[in-house]
C-alpha cells in the first residue's frame, strides 16, 4: 500500500483526485494538513482520518509514503520542497510554482532527494484528446499548423460556484490564465511541440482582483500556431480544441463522455475524406487520472516518472504562463 498525506483541501478538485487515487486499490488516505483549520478537519471528515495542523509533523512521519499538494498555489514552493526533503514522493496540482526560478528550486530538492514526482494535467487522460495525440503523431493530419483550445467557464459570473478565496491573487497568483488556462497551455505544446515566442491579451471586466477574460497565442518552433483562449465570464460552453494540419482537421468539442463530439477529416483515414464524425467506438476511453498513475508510479520498483507528467513538463507550464502575464503587462511578444 501505499500511505498518502494531503498537504491542504485548498484546491477544489482535491477531493477527486484523492478518491481516484484511493480507488487504484493501492493506496490509503493517512492523514490531512492545511493551514486552514477548519477546512481541513472538514476534508478530514469527509474520508475518516485525521487532521493534523502542523506541517512538518506530518512530513515527519514514517508511515507516510507520498504527499499529494493541494494547498495555494502561492504556497507550492516552500510546501514541496519541504516534502522533498522529508523523502515524501510528491503529487502536485498545476500550475507548480509562480516562477521557473522556483520550479528550478523544486526541481533540485526533487533530484537531490531521489523522490518521484507527477503534476496533474489531467485533460491529457482524456479519451478524444489521447485520439487526437495519436493521429498527430502518425502523421494522420500531416505537419501540424494550427491549433486552438478554448476552455471557459462563468466562475466571475456565478459568485457560488468557486471558492471566495479562489479570486485571492495572494493565493492563486494570477487569474483565469494561469487557473483554467493551464489546461490550453499544456495542451497545445502536446500537439504542436516546442513554443518558441508567446503574445497575450487579457482583462478584467467584472472586478474579481484578476484577469478573467485572456488569450494567450504561442508561435512554436515547428512553426505551428496555437491559440489558448480562457474565460471566466462566458456562457456555460463546451471545451473545444481544434488541430489543422496540411493534410488533415480535427474537431473535438464537450466536457465529458456523454457530449463529446468528434469530428475528423483526413486524406490518410478511409471514410474521413470529408470532415465526418469518429465513431464513439474509434476513440479510446479516459486514462486513469494522474493521481491514479502517480500512486502506481510509487508502488512501482522499476518507474522513474510519468512523461506527460513530469517535472519538465510541469516547469514549461510555468514558462508559459510567465510569458503570458509577461506579454499581456508590456503589449509585446515575449521569447519563450
Amino acid at each position: 500500500m501505499v500511505h498518502l498525506a494531503l498537504l491542504g483541501a485548498w484546491h477544489v478538485h482535491a477531493k477527486n483526485f484523492v478518491k481516484e487515487a484511493l480507488k487504484t486499490g493501492i493506496a490509503e488516505l493517512k492523514v490531512v494538513w492545511d493551514d486552514d483549520e477548519e477546512r481541513g478537519k472538514a476534508f478530514a471528515e469527509q474520508f475518516g482520518v485525521a487532521y493534523e495542523g502542523d506541517l512538518d509533523s506530518v512530513l515527519s512521519r514514517k508511515d507516510i509514503d507520498a504527499v499529494m499538494v493541494e494547498c495555494a498555489t502561492a504556497m507550492h514552493k516552500e510546501v514541496i520542497i519541504k516534502a522533498a526533503n522529508a523523502k515524501k514522493h510528491i503529487f502536485t496540482d498545476k500550475a507548480l510554482a509562480l516562477t521557473v526560478q522556483d520550479c528550478l528550486a523544486i526541481k533540485k530538492a526533487i533530484l537531490d532527494n531521489g523522490v518521484k514526482f507527477a503534476v496533474s494535467l489531467e485533460s491529457k487522460i482524456i479519451g478524444p484528446y489521447r485520439y487526437a495525440k495519436t493521429l498527430v503523431d502518425e502523421g494522420k493530419l500531416g505537419r501540424v499548423t494550427s491549433a486552438y483550445f478554448r476552455r471557459a467557464h462563468q466562475a466571475a459570473l456565478d459568485k457560488t460556484m468557486l471558492p471566495t478565496y479562489w479570486f485571492d491573487p495572494a493565493q492563486t497568483g494570477g487569474g483565469v490564465t494561469l487557473d483554467l488556462g493551464c489546461h490550453g497551455l499544456y495542451l497545445l505544446p502536446h500537439f504542436c511541440g516546442m513554443p518558441k515566442k508567446v503574445t497575450c491579451l487579457m482583462n478584467e471586466l467584472y472586478g474579481t482582483g484578476s484577469d478573467e477574460n485572456s488569450t494567450t497565442i504561442i508561435e512554436f518552433d515547428s512553426g505551428a500556431i496555437g491559440t489558448s483562449h480562457t474565460s471566466f465570464v462566458s456562457y456555460r460552453i463546451d471545451n473545444l480544441l481544434e488541430i489543422i494540419g496540411t493534410e488533415g482537421i480535427l474537431v473535438i468539442s464537450g466536457t465529458n463522455k456523454s457530449n463529446f463530439r468528434v469530428l475528423l477529416q483526413s486524406k490518410h483515414v478511409p471514410g474521413h475524406e470529408n470532415l465526418m464524425p469518429v465513431p464513439s467506438e474509434n476513440v479510446p476511453e479516459d486514462d486513469e487520472l494522474p493521481s491514479a498513475q502517480f500512486v502506481r508510479l510509487v508502488s512501482s520498483d522499476t518507474e522513474l516518472s510519468l512523461p506527460y507528467f513530469d517535472i519538465d513538463v510541469a516547469i514549461g507550464i510555468t514558462r508559459l504562463i510567465e510569458c503570458a502575464y509577461e506579454s499581456a503587462k508590456e503589449q509585446r511578444h515575449v521569447m519563450y
